[in-house]
């Protein structure tokens, strides 16, 4: 069969349709017509050069499109490389270039900034990292007032760790509010002593400790404790046992805990009885204060020194956990996860700022458009929900909001110089890794009880990511139950997935079906219950109660399914993008290929994780339940990409 991108490079094929049957129109339907861009054609026809490169065009796309898109994918690329991963790692090398770049560059205007400035100290301080050291973050810690496990463990806590003894940190709750848990510690997290936590400890204790044997041993007994009294006492009972507490209420149930002293001692302030907080367990909670209380208070000390260090280096991309702790890649990828808003601030700054506004006309007009065709999916009510229910997803699809680059929307320089300036960096890297923990977790704890209505605002805009989210978070699109937004990270907005310029084909068969499956998130069978102010409802206990519901998901739910709820975005995500772009025959007929082929480029490469199937399963599995794809690429009846019964769901 001759190849799709013929017809654009002008080959001579007897199958292929004549160019000007091709849609090369850069205008979106939703946009204002009388101003229509023109595309670039180089840009289209180079990628459709790369699709190329990846294909096995002499295989059947009706028997396997994965193999037949990407088959030659591995022949490119080596093992474990997938399209995000090095749509990821020119992300980093780009930070590396800029700071290499200012570093030769002392007079350059981005100097002027705090943001960069201090950046450039920390990367430093990264690069010129030699052997672990890790009792230099013991050293940096404040002293505790006494040795009552309480008071490290809040001082622990200004740093953003707090999985032992009993947990105390800031979350967000909702779109617009963030609250004080309290709960008892992670039972399922333990510590590994290994020789380097051992020696930092030996060294910061000046020797006075039992052997590495021993410790081990005191340490087992002491989680073996703490894990069975953390223990719910009932594991399999499904009784909600989070309940809203005042401070002074928490107080008289657990006098045990002076909770004031702690919360400032922790959080920097000093909070009213009035003060509200979430509280999961209290008679759990009892128990391991109380055994807390009468423990010894040495051991209680070590074992949370432990815990900390081992902490700090299973964080993402800590160099210190690293054979090449200096390598400039490895700095930059810890320099984005632990100072996430400073380093994306730099990236618009002097990257994706000059592409923005594009980006936005674009973009934001795909996902309108997407919103209004799934709103009318929604009315034609398919399912029979009763009245209230459908309006009330509705008001879902209709509160679904977009961040390109997760940044906050129309924030000023003057709040990011704000935001840096409580933010110390120095030359240490020890130092600066506390520092930067301690400036974020202050920042947590200031917009929990601030008031500023147009501060919150602009912090509700975006996700602030915390400095232990994994890699696929800062990597690819997703939708954020809490605050009802699809986030667009920086790595997606970029070839081989999106430009700008692209023809309509290459532009809805990426972005439309990435921004339709993270759009069907919102109406999966787990997130659907968060309306679209982040507020947890009961919309998934109504819709069970709905057949047509149930057989929805029954039928995506079979043996092979382990991952439901990505099954269903892709099925109804891809559904969403085909109603939405391909609603005429002559489109399938003459752009259905190029889509398909753009389409499959996100899965390219792509291997299974605890959330997602293999690339080659979701895009085989989606696009088999599509009739258009079956109708594109002419495959009969009973292949496996047009099977006889097919899914739906929404």
């Amino acid at each position: 069969m001759p190849r799709l991108w013929a017809l654009c490079l002008l080959l001579a094929s007897a199958k292929a349709l004549p160019t000007n049957q091709l849609n090369k129109s850069c205008r979106l339907r939703a946009a204002d017509t009388s101003t229509e861009p023109t595309c670039s054609t180089d840009i289209n026809l180079r990628h459709i050069q790369l699709l190329e490169q990846y294909m096995l065009p002499e295989l059947d796309a009706c028997q396997d499109f994965y193999k037949y898109a990407c088959g030659n994918w591995r022949s490119v690329h080596e093992a474990g490389v997938s399209a995000m991963s090095l749509s990821g790692a020119r992300i980093d090398q780009r930070y590396v270039e800029l700071f290499e770049r200012l570093l030769d560059e002392p007079q350059a205007p981005e100097h002027e900034l705090p943001m960069y400035t201090k950046l450039l100290r920390y990367y430093q301080s990264c690069r010129a990292l030699g052997k672990p050291r890790l009792r230099r973050y013991l050293e940096q810690l404040p002293h505790p007032a006494s040795n009552h496990w309480a008071e490290l463990l809040a001082l622990l806590g200004r740093y953003g760790y707090h999985e032992h003894y009993v947990k105390i940190e800031v979350s967000q709750h909702n779109a617009t509010q963030h609250m004080l848990v309290v709960q008892p510690h992670n039972y399922n997290l333990s510590l590994n002593l290994s020789m380097i936590i051992y020696k930092a400890l030996r060294r910061h204790t000046h020797g006075l400790l039992p052997n590495l044997t021993q410790l081990r041993e005191r340490f087992g007994q002491l989680e073996a404790t703490l894990q069975q009294m953390a223990r719910p006492a009932n594991s399999s009972s499904e009784e909600e046992t989070l309940r809203n507490y005042t401070l002074e209420q928490l107080q008289q149930e657990l006098p045990q805990f002076n909770w004031t002293h702690a919360l400032q001692l922790q959080l920097g302030a000093t909070y009213p009885g009035s003060h509200q907080l979430l509280v999961d367990d209290v008679p759990a909670l009892r128990q391991l204060i109380a055994f807390l209380n009468r423990a010894d208070a040495r051991l209680l000390q070590l074992y949370s020194w432990a815990r900390f260090l081992q902490h700090l280096m299973q964080l993402p991309h800590n160099p210190l956990s690293n054979s090449h702790s200096s390598s400039r890649s490895i700095c930059v990828q810890h320099m984005r996860k632990t100072l996430y808003l400073p380093m994306n601030f730099v990236y618009e700054h002097s990257y994706y700022g000059r592409q923005r506004a594009a980006d936005e006309r674009i973009i934001f007009g795909v996902f309108e458009e997407l919103k209004s065709q799934f709103a009318q999916q929604l009315r034609r009510n398919e399912f029979g929900l009763d009245a209230p229910l459908l309006q009330a997803l509705l008001a879902k699809v209709h509160g679904l909001r977009l961040n390109l680059g997760n940044m906050p929307a129309n924030a000023s320089t003057q709040f990011y110089v704000d935001c840096a300036h409580h933010w110390r960096v120095g030359g240490d890297f020890y130092e600066n890794h506390l520092q930067s923990l301690l400036h974020y977790y202050a920042h947590l704890a200031e917009l929990e009880r601030s008031a500023n209505a147009s501060v919150r605002q602009l912090w509700y805009s975006f996700n602030h990511h915390g400095p232990g989210l994994t890699d696929n978070i800062d990597a690819t699109p997703y939708f954020y139950c809490l605050g009802s937004i699809i986030i667009m990270p920086y790595a997606y907005m970029q070839l081989p997935f999106y430009d700008a310029q692209f023809w309509p084909a290459l532009l809805y068969g990426d972005l439309a079906n990435t921004l339709g499956h993270e759009m069907l998130h919102a109406f999966d069978t787990y997130f659907v219950d968060y309306d679209a102010q982040g507020v947890m409802r009961d919309y998934s206990d109504q819709l069970l109660l709905n057949d047509h519901y149930v057989d929805a998901v029954n039928c995506l739910n079979d043996s092979e399914v382990f991952m439901l709820n990505e099954r269903a975005a892709d099925i109804s995500g891809t559904r969403l993008a085909l109603q939405t772009y391909m609603q005429q025959p002559a489109e399938r007929r003459n752009n259905g290929r190029l889509y398909f082929l753009q389409f499959a480029q996100f899965f390219c490469g792509e291997e299974a994780d605890i959330f997602h199937d293999t690339g080659s399963k979701r895009l085989n599995y989606a696009l088999a339940q599509m009739p258009e794809f079956a109708e594109v690429f002419q495959c009969v009846q009973g292949s496996p990409m047009n099977p006889v019964q097919r899914c739906r769901f929404w």
